[in-house]
């Protein structure tokens, strides 16, 4: 059970909270932790009240997002002494909103008045450059980012989940922004602003195909596809091309599952067709076949693409009588890798979660609850989200009666300025991205970060492109480097003794400890956290794992995609009535690491006043359920089960993707949405198009109920004109629309170049290292990597001598016997 106690982390830190809808999320997290959150709205309310779903006029995302806070209504036009002065009072300034429609406050002005102020603000593209005033949705803003285009694939047009997820991610990007700014200046004594793009954090949602274009690897696609003598559309997932068979069927509903090939994931669907053959479910041909060899057999055409859609067939057989719950016991009683397409009546309901305390009762609410288990002093209870005025009128007379226990100064001298993290060693023992970008931002901001790796089998993200010039090789695969660069590299064989001693040695000196094995690995090894407190009881530990560390299904083996149908993501991306196509990725990887990182650095910050570690488990499905809130307190309150619609929006009409002109062979789109009556009427002026200048068409209502008419209109005008063309068109409108941008949009997009995002490092040969930069920036202390991501090995020698002070000939011998790399 998940229980909370104490004051929280952040106890006695003050944030005064004016986002709207786009930043509420960090303001929800950082009063589960503790600080005292003041949220400011206008007369009106804050817009977040005013995003669905809805009971009657009770907005649930506002009652799922704005918990643990209260609130002050405050016109800032007419009271803006009243906003400054308890700015000034204020630990955590937040604010989100649009450069070219709202007004923030003036960080040059809050700081001579508050030189301890944290002012982070969460935007569609940043505070400058030439897109920084865009008209802005969260689906234009998903199509910035990348993560929107490679969905067409599946579903024949790009698609987006369904509940808004872009600016989710850009305020838990502040979060994590905020929390490094706070050491900065509990070392320095100085505040500083804090700036997120959602078009940057959208394209952490990539894998790194944002990369594909700057690195050499355009027609770089997420598959590591078979080449053979046939043209064939076949990848290592072994889902195929002719149907869509990552989503199978059973009694009620579907499962995610890839037939996987190829020795990552091969020896999975090898346990599946054992199953399938002891039931006698399975032809003998394919009971015979190895998924770990088969691509070379592919390959050289001894396996058809008709024999591969045989076994699919059986598969499907196979699954179809079962329930969801059965394939869930089937997967862990045989290690199988795959996962119901959960939604929020099967989260409500769930045995896991209900172990694991995740889901908590807020008055007649079922909401997602804190993010990690093995902090409970970290936390507080959730409390509802208040009316309009509630509480605040006592906040603001205590703010403004004097200051709290938090200092704005440090404890003693303040230092040089310098990076935030410099004086911690982070283990990073993680793989592919969950973990390592938690590490990875650790590092922009001078961490020293080992990351360890086998020195047996490289791991699946050095296996994974873009590459340059689409040539594989293990150093320089885009998505490693962009995780993994700023670290030093280690490669060792944890089977050894020897190898595992290593580990036990650099944890000893370690502040933080990051893995992502199988729950249970780190015991197995001798090297679980009771083990290693023992030798250092300051070490915080982070487990990042599908399903965390404990509870019935803690062992379900998988990655992302296992992840995102797990978390009830999945269900909520794709077309109205068809099987889920998204969201692109393993996306419980990019959620995961932006709630963890914030978790851990309070965790630091707590050691430093007790002295004492701890061991925090992150669940990276439950990571994925707090940025789907809003479902399960609509299924709590009403019963409803949101599923995927499109890229449609209750409250908004038009909002969808459209074909524009492209070369032969190639797609282009642009996203655009008329967010209300004035975005709508730019929209009929700058097109011209006579048929949509009815005056029934004028109000939300009356577009919604003609909502297929005016996509199809607005289809055959965009596919005569170019998506750049629609794009400019529009914004001069002030309608919000945008290129759905691939990787070589991406390359060549102004506004990512203002912003700074593709950074070029140097390899340890020489050759150049593209990498994506931080997803958030720091006015005063900005980070960025030191160096490019590791080749195989490169740093062991020196790790183990200059940091364990190993004898030189003692390295060499290790390196003899295989144990270092």
């Amino acid at each position: 059970m998940r229980e909370t106690s104490g004051a929280g982390a952040l106890a006695g830190l003050r944030v005064l909270d004016l986002t709207d809808h786009r930043g509420v999320l960090a303001g929800r997290m950082l009063a589960l932790m503790g600080a005292d959150v003041l949220q400011v709205e206008p007369p009106e309310g804050t817009p977040a009240r005013r995003q669905g779903p809805f009971d009657g006029e009770r907005s649930l995302f506002w009652a799922a997002y704005g918990t643990g806070r209260r609130s002050l209504v405050l016109d800032r036009a007419a009271e803006a002494d009243r906003l400054m002065a308890l700015a000034a009072a204020a630990d955590i300034i937040l604010e989100s909103g649009n450069p070219g429609r709202d007004a923030f406050l003036d960080t040059g002005a809050l700081l001579a008045r508050n030189p301890g102020a944290v002012h982070a603000i969460v935007t569609p593209f940043g505070l400058d450059g030439p897109k920084a005033g865009y008209a802005d949705s969260d689906l234009t803003a998903w199509a910035s980012g990348g993560p929107l285009k490679p969905t067409e694939s599946q579903a024949g047009i790009p698609t987006r989940v369904s509940v808004p997820q872009a600016y989710h991610h850009a305020a838990a990007d502040a979060l994590c922004g905020v929390m490094v700014a706070l050491e900065a200046r509990r070392r320095s004594g100085r505040g500083q602003r804090v700036v997120s793009s959602a078009q940057a954090s959208a394209s952490q949602c990539t894998l790194s195909l944002s990369l594909a274009t700057v690195i050499g690897h355009p027609d770089y696609v997420f598959r590591a596809e078979v080449k053979s003598k046939k043209k064939r559309e076949l990848d290592l997932s072994g889902s195929g091309s002719r149907t869509q068979r990552s989503k199978w069927p059973v009694k009620d509903g579907l499962v995610e599952m890839h037939l996987a090939l190829g020795p990552a994931a091969g020896r999975f669907t090898n346990n599946l067709f054992a199953l399938m053959k002891a039931r006698g479910a399975c032809s003998d041909t394919f009971a015979e076949w190895d998924w770990v060899s088969l691509p070379p057999k592919i390959e050289n055409d001894e396996i058809s693409e008709e024999e591969m859609e045989q076994a699919r067939e059986e598969v499907a057989a196979f699954l179809a009588p079962m329930t969801k719950r059965e394939t869930v016991e089937m997967a862990l009683e045989h290690r199988l890798m795959l996962a119901p397409i959960m939604d929020a009546s099967d989260l409500a309901d769930s045995p896991h979660a209900e172990a694991r305390g995740f889901m908590r009762q807020v008055g007649d609410l079922l909401l997602p609850g804190v993010p990690a288990l093995g902090f409970d002093a970290g936390f507080v209870e959730i409390t509802p989200a208040p009316e309009p005025g509630e509480g605040g009128a006592a906040v603001e007379a205590a703010w403004l009666a004097g200051r709290s226990a938090v200092p704005f100064m440090p404890e003693g001298a303040p230092t040089p300025a310098a990076q935030p993290l410099d004086h911690l060693t982070v283990l990073d023992l993680s793989w592919v991205v969950a973990g390592p970008m938690i590490g990875r931002c650790m590092a922009d901001f001078g961490a020293t970060v080992i990351r360890v790796e086998s020195s047996k089998r490289p791991e699946v993200a050095r296996l994974t492109g873009p590459f340059p010039g689409g040539v594989r090789n293990l150093d320089k695969s885009g998505l490693y480097e962009n995780c993994n660069a700023g670290k030093l590299g280690v490669t060792l064989d944890l089977s050894t003794d020897e190898g595992r001693d290593i580990v036990r040695a650099l944890a000893k000196r370690a502040d933080v400890l990051v893995e992502s094995f199988a729950p249970g690995q780190m015991d197995r090894w001798g090297l679980g956290y009771d083990s290693l407190r023992a030798d250092n009881p300051g070490l915080v530990m982070l487990s990042t794992s599908l399903m965390g560390q404990a509870g019935p299904w803690k062992a379900l083996a998988g990655f992302g995609n296992i992840g995102a149908a797990m978390s009830g993501l999945q269900v909520l991306a794709g077309r109205e009535g068809q099987p889920p196509t998204g969201p692109y990725g393993p996306y419980t990887d990019f959620c995961a690491p932006r709630l963890a990182l914030p978790v851990l650095l309070a965790a630091l910050d707590m050691r430093r006043r007790t002295g004492q570690g701890r061991w925090l488990d992150i669940s990276q499905a439950e990571a994925g359920m707090q940025f789907i809130a809003e479902t399960f307190a609509d299924y709590a309150v009403t019963g409803h089960v949101t599923v995927a619609q499109g890229n449609r929006d209750p409250r908004i009409a038009p909002n969808n993707v459209y074909p524009c002109a492209a070369p032969e062979g190639e797609t282009a789109w642009v996203a655009l949405s008329a967010v209300d009556d004035a975005a709508w009427g730019g929209l009929v002026a700058a097109s011209g198009i006579e048929a949509l200048a009815d005056p029934a068409l004028a109000t939300l209502e009356g577009r919604k109920a003609r909502e297929a008419e005016i996509d199809g209109i607005l289809a055959a005008w965009t596919a005569e004109r170019e998506a750049g063309e629609v794009e400019a068109l529009l914004q001069a409108a002030g309608v919000a629309a945008h290129v759905v941008a691939s990787n070589a949009d991406m390359a060549a997009d102004p506004q990512l170049a203002a912003w700074g995002h593709f950074l070029q490092l140097e390899r340890q040969d020489g050759t150049p290292s593209w990498v994506e930069a931080c997803r958030f920036k720091l006015s005063e202390t900005p980070g960025a990597p030191r160096m490019a991501a590791p080749h195989y090995g490169r740093d062991g020698e020196r790790v183990l001598r200059d940091m364990l002070g190993m004898d030189p000939m003692a390295v060499a011998e290790l390196a003899e016997q295989g144990v270092l790399r």
